[in-house]
């Protein structure tokens, strides 16, 4: 037969375990997206080409050990090189930034083929996509990423 007191030893066991299990849970989840946000930031670096119009515009996108997304413009065609890129937002499949020296705004999309579809915004808006420029783009196709 077995008392009551014998189960309470088992029990607390149990339940000490559960609740290890539950911590070690809830850790991996709290750890899990700040990890994601570097590795798939991460891939979005590399060199993209478009055309604002006539103009031929490149796009340098540089991500940091932790994840945080830079970039720079070229319009080789009016000679400038390194305009940089500010407030950069990457939410979902959702891209944004601003270019400061020249009053303009882009607003697109992640492509599942690596293109960054969007429209440029300098007073009027104009479509200006940009695909991944061959071999400076080494990161594969483009994933979505978190803030």
């Amino acid at each position: 037969m077995i008392c009551a007191n014998e189960i309470k030893p088992e029990r607390s066991l149990l339940q000490s375990g559960i609740r290890m299990a539950c911590l070690v849970a809830l850790a991996t989840l709290v750890l899990l997206p700040s990890s994601i946000t570097a590795q798939q930031n991460k891939s979005i670096a590399g060199d993209y080409a478009g055309n604002l119009g006539p103009l031929h515009v490149k796009l340098h996108l540089k991500a940091n050990s932790a994840g945080r997304v830079t970039g720079t413009l070229d319009s080789p065609d009016r000679g400038a090189v390194g305009i940089q890129c500010a407030d950069l937002h990457i939410d979902g499949q959702s891209v944004t930034f601003t270019v400061p020296a020249v009053q303009a705004t882009w607003r697109g999309t992640i492509g599942a083929d690596g293109t960054l579809t969007g429209t440029w915004d300098q007073g009027a808006t104009l479509a200006l996509n940009f695909t991944p420029d061959g071999a400076t783009h080494t990161e594969g196709p483009l994933k979505a990423s978190l803030r």
